[in-house]
């Protein structure tokens, strides 16, 4: 993701988290202090707007909010929904999860892992649910702490989001199948609605 604006802070975070360049990577070893330098987890956090049940929306019919997830490589996060109004980000990572927090006729206001809102036309958004993983770990063949390894992962590595339990969440990515602890996952939780977010 780049941001077509000021430049910030989380910029540098930001890239390395959504740029095409992180993956699920079979039985590798990460430098863990190298990964956590990457992403910080406390700021993955799955919320709706303003405190406001869920409802279905009168453009799309789906209820909002919801998770979606971008359709490209390339996708423009504009300040309004409409293309004259400027691009703020430009996210570069197809599979993204995201979650619609408005809508109008042909736009969705989202919201990304890492807080920020843009508005997005509707073209560039794909139903299927992804996550995003927050920690460095592993998928493995089964729902459980000793089964075999699968896969290990980066923090920002996207997936494929399958059914979830309690504790771990069917996923996919790159030809691998198993399952990551669901705490290790953005965009698998319930959403959360709270007061006075925007």
């Amino acid at each position: 993701m780049s941001q077509n604006s000021s430049p910030r802070l989380s910029f540098l975070v930001a890239a390395q988290i959504f740029g095409a360049a992180l993956a699920a990577i079979p039985l590798a070893a990460i430098p863990v202090a190298q990964a956590q330098e990457q992403l910080t987890p406390g700021s993955f956090k799955a919320y709706a707007a303003e405190g406001v049940e869920p409802r279905l929306s009168d453009f799309s019919g789906l209820a909002v909010p919801r998770y979606a997830s971008l359709r490209y490589d390339m996708v423009n996060g504009r300040s309004g929904p409409s293309p004259d109004y400027p691009v703020r980000w430009t996210y570069e990572r197809a599979g993204l999860p995201v979650v619609v927090i408005r809508e109008s006729n042909d736009w969705r206001k989202i919201r990304d892992p890492m807080g920020d809102e843009v508005w997005v036309n509707a073209s560039q958004l794909a139903e299927q649910r992804t996550a995003i993983t927050t920690h460095p770990g592993a998928i493995r063949q089964k729902p459980e702490a000793g089964a075999s390894l699968a896969a290990r992962f980066n923090p920002g590595s996207v997936v494929s989001l399958g059914e979830c339990g309690t504790l771990w969440c069917q996923v996919s990515v790159q030809g691998q199948r198993g399952w990551i602890v669901r705490e290790h996952l953005w965009g698998a939780e319930p959403l959360i609605t709270t007061p006075g977010n925007r």
